[in-house]
């Protein structure tokens, strides 16, 4: 069951931003779609932190995994109940060493919505609830991971062959 995020924007510095709109121009994805790629390669990178993640939060709110799982996918986080025993140490997340993006006009880059699985819909929840902040900086700070892990394995590359019309 897919699920529809609505992000007016997300907060880019200039250098990720380019590397967006690159992979728009050169690599055939459209403004719409590059963001959910880089959720999705993200969480098939990431995700079992956040499912570990998810399983500690339910502990210690009192929860089921299937009811806290139920919770985020059907409803706000606020429906979630408090912690029983404090909160969780979760460790260090994937995106911790990445700083949080000035939320200067600057850097707003306008969006619309996201399409994710009900899957990596509820890891998003987890990641909010993990690593704190606003759902479009934890977004954001989830685009700058995928690209510092993939643009020079797996998209520079592609666009380095067309421009040297060379297959390897």
């Amino acid at each position: 069951m897919i699920r529809e995020i609505r992000i007016n924007y997300i907060f880019a510095d200039d250098p990720t931003w380019e590397k967006l709109m690159l992979a728009c121009d050169e690599l055939g994805w459209n403004k719409s779609t590059i963001v959910k790629q880089c959720l999705h390669g993200f969480f098939h990178r990431d995700g079992e932190f956040y499912a570990k993640a998810g399983i500690l939060d339910a502990q210690y709110r009192g929860m089921s995994e299937e009811e806290y799982f139920k919770t985020l996918r059907d409803g706000p986080e606020e429906d979630l109940p408090r912690y029983q025993q404090g909160r969780p140490g979760f460790g260090v997340s994937p995106i911790d060493p990445i700083e949080p993006i000035p939320t200067d006009p600057g850097y707003k880059r306008t969006y619309n919505t996201i399409g994710l699985s009900a899957y990596n819909y509820v890891l998003l929840k987890v990641a909010r609830i993990v690593d704190g902040g606003s759902m479009i900086q934890v977004i954001s700070r989830m685009i700058v991971k995928h690209l510092n892990d993939h643009w020079e394995i797996t998209y520079q590359p592609q666009i380095d062959r067309d421009h040297k019309c060379k297959f390897k």
